[in-house]
């Protein structure tokens, strides 16, 4: 009798095909999403560089008037570059995820094209495209400033978790939308807004008082930005994170939301 290999195997069984279809479907899903999210509305790609950058050069401009300086002796352009790419692919994955069902009903006709691909080619789209965008930021400041991260792999594990926590809130976000996703998109916008102030794009821990500091740290949000930040900045200022703490929130989400959406499923496509 013919032995066959164990990857043969493994290729041959349904599992794998099944894994395969699936990436496909994940892969036009992400071709498709490149085309609306970049090739139409605004300035496509280039709106994903501008905006952190006009943030971050305004906000070190009126810092520069002030004759302000960030404690700890952190680089303002790079500090604040940085923070809100962060809060940029938050923004990007969340806001967007309310209405997924209704503007999508054209694709999930198809058996094999579901929700949670919808979302999942999203969330790696957006956190492909901010990493790249951060990459450029980093070699820029690097170049004109001088400011190099000690660690640029911590950084893109920390925006990998980012988009992961992302993608927790959006199968949250999609799921409550069977009730009413205009009422819902209304009341995310805003919420957005106000998070940019508490999850740390703007500050660190350790600049607040101590009854302050033990308050923020309970946004996981706060946690991910201090991890990247220390791989931005190196060891040399004190950081204050959990990533048990922040990583048991992403899988709480993860697990809950994609829970949540497989009841609220028929009510969405209804």
């Amino acid at each position: 009798m013919e032995r066959r290999a164990p990857r043969a195997i493994l290729e041959d069984s349904g599992f794998w095909r099944a894994a395969r279809v699936q990436a496909g479907v994940i892969g036009a899903l992400i071709l498709r999403e490149i085309h609306t999210r970049f090739g139409r509305r605004n300035l496509g790609f280039v709106w994903l560089f501008l905006e952190p950058a006009i943030l971050a050069v305004g906000v070190s401009i009126i810092r520069a008037v002030r004759r302000e300086a960030l404690p700890g002796g952190l680089d303002i352009v790079a500090f604040f570059t940085i923070g809100y790419t962060l809060f940029y692919l938050q923004r990007a994955v969340i806001a967007r995820a309310a209405h997924t069902a209704e503007g999508n009903r054209a694709i999930l006709a198809h058996a094999r094209i579901t929700l949670e691909d919808i979302l999942i080619a999203r969330t790696l789209l957006e956190t492909g495209a901010v990493m790249m965008t951060a990459l450029i930021f980093v070699v820029l400041i690097g170049v004109f400033s001088g400011v190099w991260p000690r660690s640029i792999v911590q950084m893109g594990i920390g925006f990998v978790l980012f988009g992961l926590m992302a993608h927790g809130f959006a199968l949250v976000v999609l799921s409550l939308a069977r009730f009413d996703a205009d009422v819902l998109d209304r009341i995310i916008h805003p919420l957005m807004y106000f998070s940019i102030v508490i999850s740390g794009v703007f500050f660190m821990v350790w600049w607040l008082p101590k009854p302050y500091q033990d308050v923020v740290l309970l946004l996981p949000l706060i946690h991910l930005f201090e991890f990247v930040r220390e791989g931005q900045f190196g060891p040399d200022i004190p950081y204050h994170y959990d990533l048990v703490y922040a990583g048991a929130w992403i899988l709480v989400l993860n697990v809950y939301g994609g829970l949540a959406l497989r009841r609220a499923r028929p009510f969405l496509l209804e």
